[in-house]
Order: structure tokens, then C-alpha cells, then sequence
């Protein structure tokens, strides 16, 4: 039995039922307005004498709603108020809004922080631009990996094992004509990302825009997330993405060093007006 099949058999044998059938409850309902018992039931194939006395607890407790109109169920505020709290105690957050403002008002287009959770890209911060063309990304949405250039550029940081396994349970669909779908080009992909220190998103996640992203590593040298600036593609022509990428590069390693990381990369100093002269690329 290799590793993931010994964790994988840890993870049902300790899996409390009830628990995961209250997640999926709120699972659900963040995906709709308003659901009524029954179509609860017959989306998770669970029987409502069961479920309704999951979600009569998870209502007392704030995390759903019933409207006493239709009678219908919705999340409640109490996952607002923790998720405010999640949001403003997040490290990595708090360290990346500084250097992400920098970037986004010298350029005038969107930055975004995103982090790998449950195999998708999690937007944790975006600042918005003040150009005309607008992400649809907001903070708490997800996005696949493989199609953008916070994704590619967490995979290119990732254990090789880890991106492995990955790979070996993710389809690579196509989000637009551009979307790599192959896992070997993939690859090549990552290992040019590796290399060159950035991720481009050309075209691979929504058509018309392209997206320059960089890694973000903690104290033991491990990926943290990403960062990435998007924009319309005729702003980012190919020969303007090498002092993009020199900027994005550039704040992933400010946010790195605030993370107790200390980044070199090929003895070369570059920092932005303002900037600090002992961080290394």
C-alpha cells in the first residue's frame, strides 16, 4: 500500500459521518439561492428524516437560514462572520495586500492572491484595477489550476510526488481553445514556469486576457500560494512580459521574505522604486 492509499483508507476510517454530511449541506447551499428539504435531499441522495436534523442544528448554530415565506433553506451570517474572521487573521494575506496594491496601481490592472485548496486555485485577496477589463474572479471563488498563472505557477513550486498525484486525478478540461489539455505539454509548461520564475496565463482561462504569475514560499521553502496580475492582452504584449514578470517576481519574493523566506535567484538584485535592496532574485 503506497502512501496516498494509506491516507486515503486513515481518512474513512476517521471520518465522523454526521460532520461530512453538514459540510455537504453547506457545500450545497453555497452553490444556490435557496433550497427547499426535498431538493437538499435528492442532490445529496439522503434521506430528509436524517438531514433535517443536521440542518435544524446548523441553523441554530447561524450557518443556514430558513425563509419562513417559502420555506426554503440558505447559508446564514454565522459563516460570514467566520469567514471574516479566517480572512483578516490569514498571514499570508495580511503580508501580500501591500506589495499587491504597489503592483496593481502601477499598472492599473487586477493582482490576485490565490492558494491551492482541494485541488482549485482559492482566491484569498484581489485588488481591482482601474482599467476596463474585469476578472471574473472575487475573493472565495475558485479557478482551475491548470488554466491559470497562479495554478501553473503553484504546480512548477510543488514537490514533483505531490504534482504527480495531481496530475494523476485531475482532468485537464478546456476552459477556452488555449487551455492546455495535455498532461506532457503541461509539464513542459512547468518546467519553462520552473526556470523562468513566472507563470503566463495566454488565453487559457478567459479569452482576451492574459495573466503573469509568481510563486510565494514560506520559511522552509514551501509554496505558499501565488500572486498574478491580469489584464487584456493587448496591454500585455510579449515583448512587455519580461519587466512584468521582473514586477510580479519581484512582490512574490517581498511577500516571500515577509513569510521568512529568504529568495536568491541567479545573484540578481531587482526591486521596485521603493522597494528593498536585500531581496534577492
Amino acid at each position: 500500500m503506497n502512501k496516498t492509499d494509506a491516507s486515503d483508507d486513515r481518512a474513512k476510517r476517521y471520518t465522523i459521518q454526521s460532520i461530512s454530511k453538514a459540510l455537504d449541506v453547506i457545500e450545497l447551499l453555497s452553490q444556490y439561492e435557496s433550497l427547499s428539504l426535498l431538493e437538499i435531499s435528492d442532490r445529496l441522495q439522503q434521506p430528509k428524516s436524517s438531514l433535517y436534523r443536521i440542518m435544524l442544528t446548523l441553523e441554530q448554530r447561524g450557518y443556514i437560514a430558513r425563509s419562513e415565506k417559502t420555506g426554503k433553506y440558505c447559508l446564514g451570517y454565522q459563516l460570514l462572520v467566520s469567514s471574516r474572521h479566517l480572512l483578516e487573521n490569514n498571514s499570508l494575506r495580511m503580508q501580500a495586500r501591500h506589495e499587491m496594491q504597489r503592483l496593481s496601481e502601477k499598472y492599473g490592472d487586477t493582482v490576485n492572491l490565490g492558494v491551492l485548496e482541494r485541488d482549485q486555485v482559492l482566491y484569498l485577496e484581489i485588488i481591482e484595477g482601474t482599467h476596463s477589463l474585469r476578472m471574473n474572479e472575487t475573493v472565495g471563488s475558485t479557478a482551475p489550476i491548470h488554466a491559470t498563472a497562479i495554478g501553473k505557477a503553484i504546480l512548477a513550486d510543488m514537490p514533483v510526488e505531490q504534482r504527480d498525484q495531481w496530475l494523476d486525478r485531475q482532468p485537464l478540461a478546456p476552459i477556452t481553445p488555449n487551455t492546455i489539455t495535455d498532461r506532457e505539454l503541461l509539464l513542459k509548461e512547468l518546467e519553462k514556469v520552473k526556470k523562468q520564475g513566472y507563470a503566463v496565463d495566454n488565453e487559457e482561462s478567459v479569452q482576451g486576457a492574459r495573466c503573469i504569475g509568481a510563486a510565494i514560499l514560506s520559511a522552509p521553502g514551501r509554496v505558499e500560494g501565488a500572486i498574478s496580475i491580469s489584464g487584456a492582452i493587448h496591454r500585455y504584449p510579449d515583448d512587455k512580459l519580461p519587466a512584468v514578470a521582473a514586477d510580479v517576481m519581484q512582490a512574490a519574493a517581498q511577500i516571500s521574505r515577509k513569510m521568512g523566506f529568504h529568495v536568491s535567484f541567479n545573484k540578481k538584485f531587482l526591486f521596485v522604486d521603493g522597494g528593498d535592496p536585500d531581496v534577492q532574485f
